[in-house]
């Protein structure tokens, strides 16, 4: 188990990626603080990742908002008496064109996504700070490297925490934190359940990816255990993707030359 007796907070992981990367850990040995917004799905989770064997602990918090954040982590310390890995993963997007989008809606996005990840990294590394060790994953997205239109702040908040990632990366170092990022590329998810039903929009988001399947939990989890864990020892301040090849296949969909019968057309 390469994360034994670990204690890890996951941000939004009453469902969809946070929960996987949760269950993920569970199933490596960590002890897992399920954090979400709706206690019910914290609730869920948690009893998900004790049936398990791992122990766990639900804990409803708002990451944008300094007060739920400061009663996660002492309620983390409370019970486990420790903090090995954080998870942030929480997000919301409010969609919109950016000559219409209310400032509410940039707020809330940048709020959870962005300042929340700010916080509880914060919050938590103090502690981690005090124990000289800790592991960071932030989960970016490539709408991080590349503009995400009509969908808010949500690109901008993405890119804002790829930066975040290098910079507590660059300060922590000396303390024996390390903070890395993941890029998910099209993940089929509950919350993307309703779109990808559309097979057409399934065929097509398919045909962007140059591995051709657009992408699950599992295809997250893995690298959220590797960079947990000792396995990835020696790395911080990267940001891994998980996006079948997106991120770098951008040419395979704009129109020229192609390989046909061993020359190119």
């Amino acid at each position: 188990m390469r994360l034994k007796d670990k204690v890890a907070i996951v941000t939004g992981s009453g469902r969809g990626i946070g929960r996987d990367i949760a269950l993920a850990y569970a199933r490596e040995g960590a002890q897992v603080v399920v954090s979400d917004i709706d206690p019910k799905t914290a609730q869920a989770t948690a009893a998900d990742v004790a049936k398990l064997g791992a122990k766990s602990l639900a804990l409803a918090a708002d990451v944008a908002k300094a007060g739920d954040i400061k009663k996660l982590i002492d309620g983390a310390i409370g019970q486990f008496k420790r903090i090995d890995i954080v998870v942030n993963n929480a997000m919301k997007i409010v969609p919109g064109k950016l000559e219409e989008l209310p400032e509410q809606a940039w707020d809330t996005t940048m709020n959870i996504g962005l300042k929340g990840a700010f916080l509880v990294s914060q919050a938590a590394a103090r502690h981690m700070i005090a124990q000289k060790s800790g592991a960071i994953v932030n989960i970016a997205s490539i709408a991080g490297l590349f503009p995400y239109n009509w969908a808010g702040s949500y690109s901008v908040v993405k890119a804002g925490l790829i930066m975040l990632t290098k910079l507590q990366a660059v300060e922590w170092a000396p303390y024996g934190i390390r903070a890395n990022a993941i890029t998910p590329g099209y993940i089929r998810t509950p919350g993307t359940e309703a779109m990808y039903a559309d097979a057409e929009i399934y065929e097509g988001r398919r045909k962007g990816v140059p591995m051709g399947r657009v992408g699950s939990g599992e295809d997250v989890t893995g690298v959220a255990v590797f960079l947990a864990s000792s396995d990835s020892q020696y790395t911080t301040g990267s940001v891994v993707g998980a996006d079948g090849g997106q991120a770098v296949g951008y040419f395979l969909s704009v129109p020229g030359r192609r390989f046909s019968g061993g020359r190119i057309d």
